[in-house]
């Protein structure tokens, strides 16, 4: 009896970090997906290539997944330009987030430098 309960608690202890890195992968493979699509759908949209990032995290236990879109200080419009058309392809249990650009700091080399002698 011994041994049988020394054989399952083995198998569990291999079994159990596989079925959660095989479920870990099916999550990152569905997020890839989505993000190939959604990035797909912006490129047609804005008829090539353009500085509106989109990132995918995929969903875990404790919180959904995210679509992430991001552009620079002034190209905001490309963000608005794409809303409708992302937002209808994010897919349910992910979460459609838009961050703001950093406003722009001023230049350091407005500032005047120390003489060096």
């Amino acid at each position: 009896m011994d041994a049988v309960l020394a054989l399952l608690f083995i198998a569990a202890l291999i079994a159990g970090p596989l079925g959660v890195l095989a479920v870990r992968d099916r999550r990152r493979e569905s997020a890839e997906a989505v993000l190939a699509d959604i990035r797909a759908a912006v490129r047609r949209r804005l008829r090539g290539e353009s500085l509106l990032s989109v990132q995918v995290v995929p969903a875990t236990l404790t919180r959904p997944g995210r679509v992430v879109l991001s552009t620079p200080t002034g190209y905001e419009y490309l963000t608005k330009a794409v809303w409708t058309t992302v937002a209808r392809r994010v897919p349910a249990g992910y979460e459609l987030v838009v961050t703001r650009p950093r406003p722009v700091a001023p230049e350091q080399s407005d500032r005047a430098l120390p003489r060096a002698a």
